[in-house]
């Protein structure tokens, strides 16, 4: 999410050399990503043996399309947790076509060789609620405009010797995370905020809550502001625009994304 300086940076390379991205030509779809946990390449031709068997993906409960409505939501949610993550990170974003609308593949990951639906974008879902994103990008869009934190052109890194800091990573009860934070056992739960690099900019707090269960949260309290405001959240609560006082307490629902803004 902050890409990465202890590995990245040399040889004259920046954050922008990173090109980001969860799905690509190649590959699930991002709809198919959260539908399916294996392949289905039948239709090429090659019993099924063509294509990467690493998709890292999941059904969330069913192989495939199913018309159960909380799966549906599931599916719908990791999409905007997936899509924020990718807006919010580090370096170029690419987004795949149709990915903002549930374009599938019916769980063809190589779809080389469909001249057909299988391998043609599907707009339909444009306009139909819930599945239509664009509008959720137009807003991430809108925060890496708003936010230059979130494309710097030098390495993130943490708090230095005077005490300023480019990422301040933080535990559920906002205190800073300690080397035995990092190495909890099945950690689902990641936030930080990122320092703004224009003297009057706001930081920017983020939440990445990867659990099944809902993550009781603390917001920073740092010298220089008093209030946080929330920007994003692929939940349906908090709501956007709600405001909290520094050291405030909400919740990160399960599998969801938050994006807060600072203010004196």
């Amino acid at each position: 999410m902050t890409g990465s300086a202890h590995l990245f940076d040399h040889d004259s390379r920046s954050p922008r050399s990173s090109i980001n991205h969860v799905t690509v030509h190649d590959g699930f779809t991002l709809a198919d990503l959260v539908s399916y946990e294996r392949k289905h390449n039948e239709a090429n031709g090659e019993d099924n043996r063509d294509g990467s068997d690493e998709n890292h993906s999941t059904n969330c409960g069913v192989e495939g399309p199913t018309n159960d409505p909380d799966i549906v939501e599931m599916r719908r949610q990791m999409r905007r947790n997936l899509l924020s993550s990718l807006m919010l990170a580090q370096g170029v974003p690419l987004l795949l076509a149709g990915d903002e609308v549930g374009n599938s593949q019916n769980g063809n990951n190589n779809a080389y060789c469909q001249d057909n639906p299988i391998g043609w974008v599907d707009w339909s879902g444009l306009g139909l609620e819930g599945e239509d994103m664009t509008a959720l990008l137009a807003d991430l869009a809108e925060l890496r405009r708003r936010f230059s934190q979130l494309r710097r052109r030098r390495w993130v890194h943490g708090r230095c010797a005077d005490g300023s800091f480019g990422v301040l990573w933080l535990t559920p009860l906002a205190t800073e995370m300690t080397e035995q934070d990092w190495n909890f056992p099945e950690g689902r739960f990641l936030s930080y905020v990122l320092s703004p690099i224009e003297q009057d900019g706001a930081p920017l707090y983020i939440v990445l809550n990867a659990a099944t269960e809902t993550i009781e949260i603390t917001l920073p309290t740092l010298p220089e502001y008093s209030r946080w405001t929330l920007l994003l959240g692929t939940a349906s609560e908090p709501r956007r625009g709600a405001e909290f006082p520094s050291g405030a307490r909400t919740r990160a629902m399960a599998r969801s994304v938050l994006a807060f803004s600072g203010a004196a």
